[in-house]
């Protein structure tokens, strides 16, 4: 599996034993306000993890979980995944863009320097023509990571009741 160093970060697959700094993160009721996740129990998040891993095996990328270099502290979770949103074929045939920063570690540039770097080893092992991500409208912080890393709006939709953008960025070969 890869694992992605930065000058501050440490990125890897998501594993069954970051369970325990993840759901937190995911519990947290200002979390599901930005990602439009309904919020869920344990449970639903055990198999929400379980999906994040187990997409690694089935295509080869995955989220990856990020945790701070200097004390290896969590910080949130960051990757590509293929997750068949049902949003439109065009937009489900690709990679999508994720990262949710945990509310301690927001505003250091965690998302960009972490997507990044994501994105990075995403383009160089896959070549893909473009990846897409989903962002609410009402989370301007996410739509600055989107734009730093070169997304740019296309279209709008709805998803889970959420007035969403959604974005594309080309990408070099």
């Amino acid at each position: 599996m890869t694992n992605i160093e930065t000058e501050r970060l440490i990125l890897r697959p998501q594993a069954i034993a970051d369970f325990g700094v993840w759901y937190p993160m995911y519990a947290d009721p200002q979390i599901f306000q930005v990602t439009n996740s309904p919020g869920f129990t344990p449970e639903e998040g055990w198999n929400r993890i379980l999906r994040n891993i187990g997409h690694w095996s089935t295509f080869g990328f995955g989220i990856f979980s990020i945790f701070q270099k200097s004390d290896g502290a969590f910080l949130g979770e960051t990757g590509l995944a293929n997750f068949h949103r049902g949003i439109d074929e065009e937009f489900d045939n690709c990679a999508e863009a994720s990262w949710v920063i945990s509310r301690a570690a927001q505003g250091r540039g965690i998302a960009k320097e972490a997507a990044e770097a994501a994105h990075h080893w995403y383009v160089d092992s896959f070549s893909p023509p473009k990846t897409v991500c989903l962002i609410v409208k009402h989370h301007p912080a996410s739509i600055r990571v989107a734009e730093y890393l070169g997304y740019r709006i296309y279209d709008e939709c709805l998803y889970k009741g959420a007035e969403c953008f959604k974005l594309e960025r080309l990408c070099e070969k």
